[in-house]
């Protein structure tokens, strides 16, 4: 189905015209928006120069409970001024606890928006990347910087390996490849194997979204030495697609932080939003 509410997180010290997208996105198709002001609190008695005292610690934490109020409010009134369906949610919380908190309220919500972690401080988008993969159950979507996002393009690339990630995600979007011109559910590398992706890769997944009235077609490609991703990518950029499908991390955490992987590559992307699920 289309997403009826949409979630999104903001830091507390950002702008509240950051949500420029997220808003533009609730008006376009009528949703909830759910928004987390977060901020990060001062680790206790520590910083780079050394132990804080705890009165300074304390007078800190209530500026940053404060803060994310006062923004939080602010939000709240830009919201009811746009006619934007929506609530906030504040929150002054350690940086540990920042995926649980995302995950929770995610579950709540049809689709997550998360966009790039800026280059001075990336705890807050990491953190709430994690929470939206591994802990809200819901889809994600990624959007980079300079593009802007659509619950409803024209042209799709479906990256299909038969994984319950894969599957996950293609359920996830099927309102939005049923809406779509083209879907081009794409295989690199494909095994074929009664166990692995089907004697004839592709066709399974093919036959079942066109039981959905998907327009689709299935593009079977050799990777060539490159990573997936980079395939993934070069072949949007060929058939001009406006949105990537794809699971997320179907690794164990660990590999995929020591040795990188399809989704994190994807996500480093600049050019295409990305939706994901896990």
């Amino acid at each position: 189905m289309f997403p009826k509410t949409l979630l999104t997180v903001v830091d507390s010290e950002e702008p509240a015209d950051g949500l420029g997208e997220a808003i533009a996105l609730s008006e376009q198709f009528g949703c909830h928006l759910a928004v987390l002001v977060i901020g990060i609190a001062l680790p206790a008695s520590t910083t780079a120069y050394g132990a804080v005292p705890a009165e300074t610690w304390s007078q800190e934490r209530e500026k940053g409970r404060a803060a994310a109020a006062e923004k939080a409010t602010e939000i709240e009134g830009l919201l009811k001024a746009r006619g934007v369906p929506g609530d906030v949610s504040p929150y002054y919380c350690e940086e540990g606890q920042v995926a649980d908190i995302v995950g929770m309220r995610a579950r709540y919500c049809d689709l997550a928006l998360v966009r790039p972690a800026p280059e001075d401080d990336q705890r807050l988008s990491k953190r709430a990347l994690e929470g939206a993969v591994y802990q809200s159950a819901r889809p994600f979507l990624y959007v980079p910087n300079g593009v802007t996002p659509t619950l409803k393009p024209k042209r799709v690339l479906l990256g299909w390996n038969a994984t319950t990630e894969a599957a996950r995600a293609a359920h996830a979007s099927l309102d939005m490849l049923k809406a779509a011109e083209q879907v081009h559910v794409v295989l690199v590398d494909p095994i074929a194997s009664e166990f692995e992706q089907g004697e004839e890769p592709g066709a399974d997944i093919a036959a079942y979204l066109a039981r959905h009235d998907v327009k689709v077609s299935v593009d079977v490609l050799a990777s060539a030495s490159r990573n997936v991703a980079d395939v993934l990518l070069q072949h949007a950029a060929d058939v001009d697609a406006e949105l990537i499908v794809a699971g997320a991390y179907g690794h164990s955490r660990l590999r995929e932080f020591l040795f990188g992987g399809a989704t994190r590559d994807l996500l480093a992307n600049d050019r295409f939003a990305v939706l994901m699920a896990h």
